[in-house]
């Protein structure tokens, strides 16, 4: 999907049938979209009397090894210079300055991202990072396997320092200074997270976007649709089969999920649900149940609860080995052997307690919960009242069902808002 420029730098260029043509020098990138095409290689060959040909990038049949080309060496000519070009990847963009005018920082550009979208390689990103800076000195292999020896968890082996292409995009190379310049602050540094990629993919083409989004894994693909709006998310189910959209709506959490299936028509919601695992189709079948509107419409199923029984020191290992995936652990609920509400806690009053207690011993002296009936307003009301981030949903029986996060009730309140805001005057 994503490809290091430096990674195809200089690669031996072939002929269909094997015959070296030289090395990759260079590429012309085709300006006027918001991630610009890789246009036309420049093929160079000798070294002090150099020669460089021009092909187009629709020649390049496959860059995995080499470059190899869907062309024969009679098509291919070479001249002493390498030709006019208005923009070229290698030449204006690799090592140049990026002025970031709202932090007053001068940044290098060690690198850049490639997007492949079926045959087509996009520009997307610049990598001002350090990582991208040894990868291009060929180092990155041996600095990597050092760090992960010596410094295990340090953020250089996850952070690449990314800046989408379409914030410089903006403004043109200068070709007097060699320098561009930021259209955002250096806040817009990026790592590809799945807003990103949404973002990305929206900004393509129909034909493009499915091509794109298609060639993501499930886990990706589920969490770009719990970042987009649902006419986003139901442009794209129509074109995919039944079992494809299943498998996204797995990989969603449950809250999503459910937010998702409420707007799609029912015989759609059936065909979906019958393609899911059981257990899974089942939750979200229960959560469906309820009006959106609702607690237990808004609940998710995803939290963290144990027995009253556990040790302290049993509760802190299950939550180091089995919440890896969580996004946060707000609190810890404490259930009896029904599965009945006892309390509510967390990792901080677990990790002062005594190892050898009983989780029942750090629960908070009240317990907030709302009921799987209760309405939007009653649960924003307790979770402003208590300042609590997250607040249990139990049935009349007491028995623990799911939980609302803030996050959820934050988007039904704004979601509301923006329904019963006061229309426009005409002709504003």
């Amino acid at each position: 999907m994503f490809i290091n420029f430096s990674g195809i730098l200089g690669k031996d260029v072939l002929c269909g049938d094997g015959t070296h043509l030289g090395r990759f020098w260079d590429v012309s990138v085709r300006s006027g979209e918001i991630y610009p095409r890789l246009d036309e290689i420049i093929v160079k060959r000798g070294s002090l009397r150099s020669s460089y040909a021009s092909v187009p990038w629709s020649r390049v049949a496959d860059i995995e090894d080499d470059l190899r080309l869907d062309a024969r060496k009679e098509e291919i000519v070479f001249s002493p210079e390498p030709g006019e070009y208005e923009f070229l990847l290698r030449r204006d963009v690799l090592d140049q300055q990026v002025v970031d005018t709202y932090n007053h920082k001068v940044i290098r550009v060690n690198d850049v991202h490639l997007l492949r979208v079926d045959r087509d390689l996009m520009l997307a990103h610049v990598n001002i990072g350090l990582r991208g800076l040894v990868r291009r000195m060929g180092w990155e292999r041996c600095v990597d396997l050092l760090v992960k020896n010596i410094f295990k968890k340090e953020a250089y082996l996850k952070n690449e320092e990314l800046v989408s292409w379409k914030y410089i995009q903006p403004v043109s190379v200068n070709p007097a200074s060699m320098t561009m310049k930021l259209a955002v602050s250096q806040k817009q540094l990026l790592s590809i997270p799945a807003a990103d990629l949404s973002e990305i993919m929206f900004d393509l083409n129909s034909a493009r976007r499915m091509v794109f989004f298609k060639a993501l894994d499930a886990i990706t693909k589920a969490r770009i649709f719990e970042n987009i709006e649902f006419e986003e998310q139901n442009m794209i189910l129509k074109e995919l089969d039944k079992k494809e959209a299943a498998q996204i709506i797995t990989n969603m959490s449950p809250d999503e999920a459910t937010d998702l299936l409420e707007n799609l028509p029912r015989n759609m919601v059936e065909n979906i649900l019958t393609l899911m695992e059981s257990a899974k189709a089942k939750k979200l079948s229960t959560l469906l149940g309820y009006s959106s509107d609702s607690a237990g419409g808004l609940m998710t199923t995803d939290f963290v609860s144990m027995s009253e029984s556990t040790s302290v020191e049993s509760a802190i290992t299950y939550i180091k080995n089995e919440t890896r995936e969580f996004d946060t652990v707000p609190y810890i609920y404490v259930v009896d052997e029904k599965n009945h509400l006892k309390g509510a806690t967390t990792v901080r009053r677990l990790l002062f307690a005594e190892p050898k207690d009983i989780v029942i011993k750090t629960v908070f002296q009240k317990t907030i919960y709302v009921h799987l009936k209760d309405s939007v307003k009653e649960v924003a009301y307790l979770m402003d009242k208590y300042k609590v981030s997250a607040i249990p949903v139990v049935d009349e029986k007491g028995v623990l069902h799911g939980i609302i996060t803030m996050d959820d009730i934050l988007s039904q309140v704004i979601s509301i808002a923006w329904r019963k805001r006061p229309r426009a005057a005409k002709g504003i």
